[in-house]
């Protein structure tokens, strides 16, 4: 049992802590961020901040950073809005299939010629954003039958729709990622690919699987959140990316692959999710939100860079004690 807690508290000390400090001061400075109503603001936020954190987690994970993700939701949102008209099921559908169909593209190329997917992505960004806004017809694209989306605006105790479905998704990823064989293949190819290659993975399978995955989330969220507020601009979701790659990082997903898992997705989206509901409750404008992330983010990098490097020196003494 002590050994047990001695491995959680390694491996998500550091956020756990985050979260109980974040909850605590927010509890003292901000009375109206309490009960159920705060549950339920920051549940309200995992449709865009954790479906799209899980799927970007993923090429993370994998070795690789998929940038397209703002294009890639802001894209199946007017998609999804310009066919409200069939009903919020064969919409929301489509537009995620779109979504799935370019991120397992993007994944292909970036497999199959070896370009680095940092530059892959941003190019595929521009290109996305550009093709929403000859979708939207160059303006705001305004849903027809507001009717069709009134599910969405429904209230369970401290869950709604779109939260329930940010968690389903959730756990999903989760799942997909610890007890399937591609899911242990992402970690392969992200930890070590040569050694993953040698043993016969398939980099283009892995590729085509995270960048799909990640293409399906950012589609669905964006889809979702733009049928929920009965409109969307082109130009929407144009800090998502930055914002859902913070959470992945502060949760202790590692940019250079292969590290994470679910339960780091979920305490890094929780962190970022408690902090941007908080601060809003307290009428903090958005920019200081994001100001407080970049800040909470620097902390953790440094932090995790120490804890790692005192452990190098830890271990690097042991062996020159067994050696000597």
């Amino acid at each position: 049992m002590k050994h047990a807690m001695q491995q959680i508290g390694r491996k998500y000390g550091l956020q756990l802590g985050i979260l109980v400090a974040l909850l605590v001061t927010l509890a003292v400075i901000a009375p109206t961020f309490r009960g159920e109503s705060a549950v339920y603001a920051s549940f309200e936020r995992l449709l865009l901040i954790g479906i799209i954190t899980a799927g970007l987690a993923v090429t993370m994970i994998a070795g690789e950073l998929d940038l397209a993700v703002a294009g890639q939701a802001v894209l199946a949102g007017v998609i999804a809005v310009r066919l409200g008209d069939l009903g919020l099921f064969p919409s929301i559908v489509i537009a995620s299939l779109v979504g799935l169909l370019i991120g397992a593209f993007q994944g292909w190329v970036i497999a199959r010629i070896g370009i680095n997917s940092l530059v892959f992505t941003v190019g595929m960004l521009t290109v996305l954003q550009g093709v929403a806004w000859i979708v939207a017809g160059g303006g705001p694209v305004m849903l027809n039958n507001y009717l069709a989306t009134d599910a969405l605006l429904a209230r369970y105790w401290i869950f709604s729709p779109l939260s329930i479905t940010a968690i389903i998704a959730i756990v999903a990823i989760g799942v997909f990622l610890t007890f399937t064989k591609w899911g242990r293949e992402i970690y392969a190819v992200g930890g070590a690919r040569q050694e993953a290659v040698a043993a016969g993975v398939s980099v283009k399978r892995s590729m085509v699987l995270s960048f799909g995955l990640s293409g399906l989330c950012a589609a669905l969220a964006g889809g979702l959140s733009s049928l929920k507020g009965g409109s969307v601009m082109p130009d929407s979701f144009s800090t998502v990316m930055l914002t859902c790659v913070a959470a992945a990082l502060i949760g202790g997903v590692s940019l250079t692959g292969g590290r994470g898992n679910v339960v780091n997705i979920t305490l890094g989206i929780l962190i970022i999710v408690v902090l941007a509901a908080g601060l809003s409750a307290m009428g903090v404008p958005s920019y200081f939100t994001e100001l407080i992330t970049g800040v909470l983010l620097l902390v953790v990098i440094v932090v995790e860079f120490v804890i790692l490097r005192v452990a190098r020196r830890n271990r690097i003494a042991k062996l020159r004690e067994l050696n000597a």
